[in-house]
């Protein structure tokens, strides 16, 4: 992103599906459709953006919890689904970058 977005806070009309990860800051809001097992960043003056869940983690480090349960719940209500290995192979992926970047900053790497 080439400047900072502007604070705001989404109203009903700006979340579509009934999971939002609003971040007190007022940037980097994020969204669950549960129909279709994804992510989006929830932006002020357009539409909501799908999202790898690996790049909603990475988004999101503070609320990877809340990414992960999101997921996991999905995963296990629609065990048969397509989206179902996607879903989990995104999220194994998204967790692994934030480990692996913490873990260079730590030194450990």
């Amino acid at each position: 992103m080439s400047k900072p977005e502007e604070p705001w806070m989404p109203g009903r009309d700006d979340v579509p599906w009934t999971v939002a990860l609003i971040n007190p800051h007022g940037d980097r809001h994020l969204a669950f459709n549960g129909e279709e097992g994804r992510f989006y960043r929830l932006w002020q003056h357009q539409r909501p953006e799908p999202l790898h869940t690996g790049d909603a983690i990475l988004l999101r480090p503070s609320d990877i919890d809340q990414i992960i349960k999101h997921c996991v719940i999905w995963i296990t209500d629609h065990p048969g689904h397509p989206r179902s290995y996607a879903l989990s192979d995104e999220m194994a992926a998204g967790a692994k970058a934030v480990v692996m970047h913490f873990a260079t900053q730590a030194g450990a790497v």
